[in-house]
Order: structure tokens, then sequence, then C-alpha cells
């Protein structure tokens, strides 16, 4: 019998100091909206061209940091190295406030970015490891939620905080890191026992499958690429195409963000409560559609402004979908050993659309204008789609995957 939405909620028990960990540090992630102007107020010595090198290479460490997840989780316990990601912004960010030499900042910048995103492909990888296979989509979902409510929360305390002294933000920032490496080290998670894809693929004739594991994690990557690439807009882009393509006012970028944190905190976890029993190509699927029309409906705003906001929450619904079955597809598809490495490119993936989507997108939307260069990108979400759809017809370039009734949840 399925479980009902309370008892799914209860079974996330053995992942509940791990959530709790996520949304404090998350609730504490001030400086960084708020970096580059409290360098320019704190820092007078430094000109504008130089802030924005150093606040470029937050980013930089990030990709550092989720291409090496995975050969730090094959030294020490996971667990430990997201302690250490913890504790390693809290120490970062105190050694920024008392530093001026532009290169001290430019290095322990990037050491920021490395430790703050070496901790997203390891809890995902907890995750995997922590929950079973058919409650780990709700699981990813979860931390999801965690994510957002703390991101929603860190930057309005970091407004308050910069009114009342710019210095107040890394200390902030330090103390809700030390919190949540606190939470975690006294988490009891505990990886339940799961077969490796060799014995699953075994079961069902897929001989020669170990050799197949590359095979599907690449092949789902590059089929998945647009999904990165077209969720990156929003946050990149979203606010030069409202003002300055539009030439409305910013008050719509902010509507733009508040309907996409409303449906995300309140419709997330229900939603794919709902999914469950639908076969992860299935859902997949379904997101894909679902991103496909919403980013072709932005390119209408020009005919009306609130088509935006339309747009907004199709895309959204979109990626209330799409995130959480892809970290599960990779849990599905990876082998034990190989599981904290994929979470840490399928993250990397993530942060390169972020690097590459504006680049390419702006100078499209400058020479095109709005209604074709939405409408490349749905496009090009359309053929993820169909690569999709090709792919996951194949236990080869696939795995296995069956749609599922999902038994009542058993508190742990």
């Amino acid at each position: 019998m399925k479980a009902g939405l309370r008892e799914n909620i209860a079974g996330l028990r053995p992942i509940r100091g791990l959530l709790t960990a996520v949304t404090v540090s998350r609730s504490a992630v001030m400086l960084f909206p708020f970096y580059g102007v409290y360098l320019a107020t704190d820092r007078h010595e430094l000109t504008v061209g130089t802030i924005g090198l150093i606040v470029g290479m937050f980013g930089i460490g990030s990709l550092v940091g989720d291409f090496a997840s995975g050969a730090l989780a094959a030294r020490m316990p996971e667990k430990r190295v997201a302690i250490v990601g913890f504790l390693g912004v809290a120490a970062t960010v105190l050694a920024i406030s008392v530093s001026t030499e532009l290169w001290t900042l430019v290095a322990l910048t990037a050491i920021w970015g490395f430790c703050y995103e070496l901790v997203n492909p390891i809890a995902y990888t907890m995750v995997s490891r922590a929950m079973p296979e058919e409650h780990r989509r709700f699981a990813f979902a979860a931390v999801r939620l965690a994510i957002n409510a703390g991101m929603g929360i860190g930057p309005l305390i970091a407004g308050i905080l910069f009114k009342v002294n710019p210095e107040l933000l890394p200390w902030g920032t330090a103390i809700g890191y030390l919190a949540s490496a606190f939470i975690l080290a006294r988490a009891r998670i505990v990886s339940i026992s799961q077969p490796d894809d060799e014995d699953t693929s075994a079961t069902v004739g897929d001989d020669g499958a170990p050799a197949r594991h590359g095979l599907r994690f690449w092949t789902f990557a590059a089929a998945t690429t647009p999904i990165h690439f077209a969720y990156a807009l929003p946050t990149t882009v979203g606010s030069v195409y409202v003002i300055h393509t539009l030439d409305q006012p910013a008050g719509w970028v902010s509507a733009i963000f508040a309907v996409n944190s409303f449906m995300v905190i309140t419709v997330e976890i229900a939603l794919n409560h709902a999914m469950l029993g639908l076969s992860r190509r299935s859902t997949l699927l379904i997101g894909y559609a679902c991103a496909t029309a919403g980013f072709v409906f932005m390119g209408f705003a020009p005919a009306a402004t609130w088509l935006l906001l339309a747009a907004t929450a199709v895309w959204t619904l979109g990626e209330m979908i799409i995130y959480p079955v892809m970290p599960d597809h990779i849990s599905a598809i990876s082998p034990n050993r190989l599981k904290a490495r994929n979470m840490g490119f399928y993250t990397a993936h993530y942060n390169l659309g972020v690097v590459f989507a504006p680049l390419v997108f702006l100078p499209l939307l400058d020479e095109l204008g709005a209604v074709a260069s939405w409408s490349l990108v749905g496009g090009l979400l359309l053929a993820g789609l169909l690569t999709t759809a090709v792919i996951s017809n194949s236990t080869r370039t696939w795995g296995v995957d069956r749609p599922r009734q999902v038994p009542a949840l058993v508190e742990a």
C-alpha cells in the first residue's frame, strides 16, 4: 500500500540531521549575497574590476570542489567531508574579514567556494546511501526544500545585518556554519545495504552491465545538459531580460523569484509524493515537457508582461519534477564506489551551466530578440527531451527502470 504524505515525511528520519544541517548552513549564507558591496564598503582601495575578479573566484573554487568531492570521499567518510566543508567555510570567511591584500582575498574566496560547494554532492551522496531506492526521490525533494528554505532566510538576515554593520556578515556566516558542523557531527546517518548496479542488472539479464556504468552516466549527463543551461538563465540573465529587454521595473524580477520560491517551498514535497509511483523515465520526460513550454512562454512577455509569471509557474513545475529525479537516477545507475564522484560531476554540470548560459544567451537576445532567443532555448530542451526518450528505451544506456508501487514507510 502506498505511503501517505505524512508517512513519507516521517520516513525522512534517517536523514533528519542532514536536512537540519543543510537548512542551517543555507540560512547562514549571509556574506555572499553582499560580498561585492561588502568589499567595496570595507576595502576602499579595491577597484570595481578587482572586486569582480575576487567574487568570480568563488565560482572557480566551487567547480573545483564539485570535481574533488569524489576523490575526498574515497579517502575519508562522506560525513567527515561535509563537516570539513562546513568548518572550512567558517574559517575562510573569518579570514576574509581580516584580510586586505588582493591576492590573499582571491585565494581565500576560491577556498571559500571550494568548501561551500563541497557539501552539495556529499549531501546528495549521503541521501542516496541512507534512503531505500523507492523513497530516494522524495528525500531529494526534501533536500531541495531545505536548501531553498535556507536560501530564503539567509539573504533576509543578511540585509538586516548589513544595515547594522557590514562587518557582522562574516561572523553571521561563520556562526551558522559552525552550528551546521556541530549538528551534522551529532547526527546518526546510517548507510543501508544497497546492491551495486552490477547485481540488479544481472537479475534481469543485462550481461556486461559493469562496463556500462560510464556509458549510462555520461549519456544521461549529455541528455540533461539542456536542463542545466535553461535553468541557469532565470538567475543569471532574468534581471537583464526584464529591465533591459522588456523595459519593465525591477519589481517584475522580484515577482519572478517570488513565484518560483513560493511554489518550490509549498508544492514540491507534495508533488513528488504524488509522482512516486512513476518511473524515473516518465517523471523526467514530464518535467522536460514543462520546462520546454515554460521557457518558450518567456519569449512572449513583450506582448503581455504578466506572461512572465505564467511562464515562471510552468518552468518551476518542471524544476520541481526534474531536480529530485536526476540525482535519483544517478544514484540508481552508479555503483557504490562511484556515487560520490558522479554526484560531484552532476553538481559541477549544473555550475557549468551557470557559467556558460549567460555568455551564450545574452548575445543571442541582443541579436535575435526575445521570441527567437527563448524559442531556441525551448528547442534545445525539446532536443534533450527526445534524446532522453531514446536513451531511456534501452537498458544499455539507461539501466533498469520500471514503475513501482511504494510501500508504506516504517519509521526508524
